[in-house]
């Protein structure tokens, strides 16, 4: 019986220690989470309607453009995006990409 009682006390000591490891895990992940969320709330980003529009051009030149590497758009789901700033910093090497003016 005494024999029981110590694999018992050594089982909840161990679950217990467990639980408190899974626990700090999952404080840090929720931690690394809601830092992510952060970004991205502060994040603008384009999809192709909106550098269609943007750009003045095609939604066929922006996949043009993306299959030659010139814009490096990314794929969410179903959709393309690129970040505000990645665009800007593109414009600004190739100032011809755009038709028309300038971009907002």
């Amino acid at each position: 019986m005494e024999n029981c009682v110590k694999y018992e006390k050594n089982q909840v000591e161990a679950l217990t220690a467990l639980i408190s490891s899974l626990d700090s895990r999952i404080d840090g992940l929720v931690k690394k989470v809601e830092e992510l969320s952060a970004r991205c709330k502060k994040a603008e980003f384009y999809d192709l309607d909106d550098l269609s529009k943007l750009l003045k051009v095609s939604k066929r030149t922006l996949y043009n453009w993306r299959m030659s590497g010139l814009l490096p758009l990314r794929k969410l789901g179903n959709n393309f995006f690129i970040l505000k700033d990645t665009l800007a910093a593109i414009i600004a090497e190739n100032p011809k990409m755009q038709k028309g003016g300038l971009y907002e």
